[in-house]
């Protein structure tokens, strides 16, 4: 509601008001069926405040870079939990300190969307697994056959029993 600045809202929420009073819009609304992508939608309006923001005040020129960078991270997948925090405090700060309403609204498409939808950005996050560094039974096959055990064990007694 409202535009690239407004609020997006669930299907869920679709019983809310258009008014001041609830969901103010300045007289524009958009509305997106599940064909569209969420990610593509919030990244084409980080897009825009990033380009449009005129620079005159360092939160707005700079954040507006920041979050869209943050934004391409995740979306990219290679974001982590760490990085949507990031997002979010980025995201704050813009909102905050920002001096004029371009600012000040510019991140509220990646705002109501965390709010919204955290499973989609829990979604795009990056599988970590770990992998061990070497190859435990690999590095002490040499010494298995040396010792002529074969057993899970050989390494851990030096003295067969």
């Amino acid at each position: 509601m409202g535009g690239p600045s407004g609020t997006f809202i669930t299907v869920e929420e679709s019983h809310r008001l258009l008014a001041y009073e609830d969901l103010a819009t300045g007289g524009s609304f958009i509305v997106f069926n599940n064909s569209r992508s969420i990610f593509q939608i919030v990244k084409n309006f980080t897009d825009f405040f990033a380009h449009e923001s005129c620079g005159f005040c360092t939160p707005c020129r700079v954040g507006t870079s920041l979050l869209q960078k943050q934004l391409d991270k995740i979306v990219l997948g290679h974001g982590s939990a760490g990085d949507v925090v990031e997002l979010e405090r980025i995201a704050g700060l813009l909102r905050q300190y920002s001096h004029c309403g371009l600012g000040q609204t510019a991140a509220n498409p990646v705002l109501t969307t965390l709010e919204r939808y955290p499973e989609l950005y829990q979604q795009q996050l990056k599988k970590i697994s770990y992998e061990p560094g070497f190859d435990l039974d690999a590095a002490l096959q040499v010494a298995r056959q040396m010792a002529g055990r074969n057993d899970a064990a050989a390494h851990l007694q030096q003295v067969e029993e």
